[in-house]
């Protein structure tokens, strides 16, 4: 069993708690010790309590105090996440799947990557570091996700997409196979993705 803090006592955090404990109750035995968490929020005081759980303090006074410890980063922000990844070197960051997503056994996926309830992750698909794959959304075979990206839930990256980096998919968007999607880009909810979206593009 090893220690687990997790960053950012939000929406998010909460969800992150919720998928640890569901992997400790599936495995029958903890995996994980959550000893809490870490926010940079002024309005959190070290030794406060979110649901159940302490607040460590910011995030640099938890990694000081727990310098073992892995970290999960729940903060959906493709940037602000890929900044906690630097900060926080030095830490371990697993990656949680959730027990009822589908994962391909051919699936390739990268530290810091978070996969929720009822998603599905096909064959010979790779996700790189600090992704997020929601609630029910669905990615296909051969896509590619490069690092820190978000898919919204219900969203589906269709058969060969290749995603480059800090892309967003709000929820319930879709894409044809086989299109490449830029670095930064962003997919509104509920879009329809038919052609290549250059980088920064907003569709």
């Amino acid at each position: 069993m090893r220690d687990l803090f997790i960053v950012g006592a939000g929406g998010f955090g909460r969800e992150a708690i919720w998928t640890v404990e569901r992997i400790n109750a599936f495995a029958g035995q903890k995996q994980w010790n959550i000893i809490g968490y870490a926010d940079d929020d002024p309005k959190w005081r070290k030794g406060d309590n979110f649901e159940g759980y302490p607040i460590l303090g910011n995030v640099d006074t938890a990694s000081k105090d727990n310098p073992g410890a892995s970290v999960f980063v729940a903060i959906g922000n493709n940037a602000k996440r890929a900044d906690m990844y630097r900060r926080l070197r030095g830490h371990d960051f697993p990656v949680l799947i959730d027990p009822k997503a589908q994962i391909s056994p051919t699936t390739d996926y990268r530290h810091g990557t978070y996969i929720a309830a009822g998603a599905v992750v096909q064959v010979g698909a790779e996700l790189g570091k600090f992704v997020l794959v929601g609630a029910n959304a669905v990615v296909s075979h051969d896509a590619v996700i490069g690092d820190f990206v978000n898919i919204g839930p219900g969203s589906v990256v269709a058969s060969g997409v290749k995603v480059g980096p800090a892309v967003s998919f709000y929820a319930n968007s879709a894409t044809m196979p086989w299109i490449t999607i830029g670095e930064g880009a962003s997919v509104t909810c509920g879009a329809a993705v038919k052609a290549d979206v250059p980088a920064g593009a907003t569709v």
